[in-house]
Formats: structure tokens, sequence, C-alpha cells
């Protein structure tokens, strides 16, 4: 049985799970998964990386520069996601990593990239969703990204309770 994954998403950490909102509420940018650092992450933003692996089927690939300082477990701990592989630090914009990682992954069907920075590749912008580094990642992010793994979202079915 194959157990590698056929979507994945390519995840940039600061600008995404993080914002300039949650430093200013949270007097500071997270630098680890341990004490007051953990919980200066956007935890709504956390859960709908969570929801949207699970409603896609996706796992994940960290693209952050996160991978450089921590590993890929202590990340997916961490933050509690399926994060499983990172892309490789070529010291380029990020969009040629992902094409590196990708060229390696021949199995992936769908993909899609969340990051607040804009250096991808012209070919992966259909698959690229960039949030506002003020705000991290929106509502209207997270339904993007579904889209581009190939999940509709009807946002009125979204409507609380």
């Amino acid at each position: 049985m194959n157990t590698s994954p056929t979507k994945v998403l390519f995840l940039d950490i600061d600008g995404v799970l993080n914002s300039r909102r949650s430093v200013v509420a949270f007097k500071g940018y997270p630098h680890s998964f341990s004490g007051e650092c953990k919980g200066r992450f956007d935890w709504v933003a956390v859960a709908l990386i969570r929801q949207l692996c699970e409603e896609t089927g996706c796992s994940i690939v960290l693209s952050s520069s996160w991978r450089i300082l921590h590993t890929v477990h202590e990340c997916a701990n961490g933050l509690d996601l399926p994060i499983f592989d990172k892309t490789p630090n070529l010291g380029g914009p990020r969009g040629l990593e992902v094409n590196a990682w990708l060229a390696e992954h021949p199995e992936i069907t769908h993909y899609a990239i969340v990051d607040d920075n804009s250096d991808m590749l012209l070919d992966q912008m259909e698959n690229f969703v960039q949030t506002d580094e003020l705000v991290g990642l929106s509502i209207r992010d997270w339904a993007d990204l579904k889209r581009i793994l190939g999940q509709e979202t009807n946002m009125a079915d979204r409507e609380a309770d």
C-alpha cells in the first residue's frame, strides 16, 4: 500500500500562522513551540489549516524558514499539524524550492502554496494563495486553498448556529 500523500500544502509560518496582528496582541513573535512563545501563534489560523488538511486529505510540506531552525517533527508536534516533510533550502526564491521538492515527488496530483511572500514561479501562481502579513491566514485564504486542493467551499454553510 502506498502511504505517500497525493495532495500537499506548502506551508509558510510567519505571516500565515502568526501576523503583525498577533504580534501586537501577544507582544512578540513566536520563536519556538514552548512556553509563552507557543501562545503567540494565531491558533484560529492553525485550526483552519488543520481543518483544511482533514477535509481535503492533504499533508503539509514545510516551506517556511522555520524548517531551518526546527525539525519537521518539532513543527508537526508543536502545531499539531500533519507536517511530514520540508522543501530543500536552496537560498533562492521559495518557488524554486517548491519546484525542487515536486520534482522529487511525481506522485503529487494536487498542491497548494500558502505564503505571505510572493516569490513563487509564474507556473505556480494558480496554486498559490498569498496571505496578508498584517492579518495572516484569512477565511477567504482558507476557502481558496480548499478550492485549489479540489474541494469547493460554500461560505454560507459555514455560518454559526
